[in-house]
């Protein structure tokens, strides 16, 4: 049996329904190259989408909480309108005061992740991104002092960066944060990026180029207990802006993890012993499709590169996420 190296979660016996409120990366002028314009929800449209979740998404025995994601930290006003309800708030390093740190957590924030996008401090200015490495350590420190869990958003592949920068991003991530993000850079339309896209100067990430970067990064962050929340973003529904070029895919973790899947089980079947052309893999029902592949692709590899006639997928309900056994069928 094999399990890739995951972050052991206690089984929850409620489900968590998060509202998403989305605040935009840059309030006000000059914007950072990843920015394109937009507008920050009006106090009553979050108390609205609060109540809609209420009534209409979470279940009864949901656990509703609020998420403000985005470069500026919550109001007042803002925290008023969810109604006493425990959040998490992504903040950039330089919108986040540690008087306005301590506020949050005095209002009920569970958790503060720091918009960070890279550890390097050349991209950092080249990026426009006014904070430097060290301080961001200094602040992650302050806030595991405050008691809430701390997280980072990582974003491989902005300009200046190379797949080396996002292995030592997630490395320093290991030593200061709770939680990751990963969400390799995307060009929005109407950003400072898209100019740049567009006149030649920048060059985007392919799908395939951010799976790989985005399986090593993982790798490196859940070996050192370091939750990986979310791998890639939607523009529409992630309230950033309309795509212009970039790794966008709908799914992008579920293509590492098919391809982290691919990669334990070629182990498991490279170690059965004699010749044999059946086989049965069993996971835990939840990793059924990482193990067959985006479109049956794992399956098909495999039956070239082993010689089988036949690979049977069969889901075992005392198997947790991550764990596999490759068994020969008779």
């Amino acid at each position: 049996m094999s399990q890739i190296p995951a972050v052991k979660r206690a089984t929850r016996k409620r489900r968590r329904a998060i509202v998403p409120i989305v605040l935009g990366c840059c309030p006000t002028e000059p914007r950072c190259v990843l920015c394109a314009p937009s507008e920050v929800p009006e106090n009553e449209t979050i108390a609205a989408l609060v109540e809609h979740y209420r009534t209409e998404r979470a279940g009864p025995s949901d656990r509703l909480s609020v998420g403000f994601f985005g470069g500026m930290a919550p109001t007042d006003e803002m925290l008023d309108s969810i109604e006493g309800l425990p959040f998490t708030a992504r903040v950039r390093p330089d919108l986040l005061s540690r008087a306005r740190a301590s506020f949050l957590v005095e209002r009920g924030a569970t958790g503060i992740e720091l918009d960070v996008g890279t550890f390097d401090d050349f991209a950092l200015r080249w990026s426009g991104r006014p904070y430097t490495s060290g301080r961001v350590m200094e602040m992650a420190s302050g806030l595991r002092d405050l008691g809430v869990r701390v997280g980072v958003l990582l974003t491989p592949g902005l300009p200046g960066t190379d797949f080396e920068t996002g292995i030592r991003d997630a490395t320093t991530a290991t030593a200061q944060f709770d939680t990751a993000r990963i969400q390799p850079t995307l060009v929005l339309v109407g950003s400072r990026l898209h100019h740049m896209y567009e006149g030649g100067r920048y060059t985007p990430l392919t799908v395939d180029n951010a799976v790989a970067m985005c399986r090593e990064m993982m790798d490196i962050l859940e070996a050192e207990g370091v939750e990986v929340i979310r791998v890639g973003a939607q523009p529409g529904p992630d309230g950033m802006g309309r795509l212009a070029a970039g790794p966008y895919h709908s799914s992008l973790r579920e293509l590492v993890e098919s391809q982290r899947a691919q990669d334990a089980l070629r182990s498991l079947i490279g170690e059965l012993d004699g010749d044999t052309t059946s086989i049965l893999i069993r996971c835990a029902s939840g990793d059924e499709t990482r193990a067959r592949g985006p479109a049956n692709a794992n399956v098909r590899v495999f039956r070239v590169e082993f010689g089988l006639a036949q690979i049977t997928v069969q889901s075992d309900p005392d198997f947790e996420r991550g764990q596999w056994a490759v068994e020969k069928k008779a």
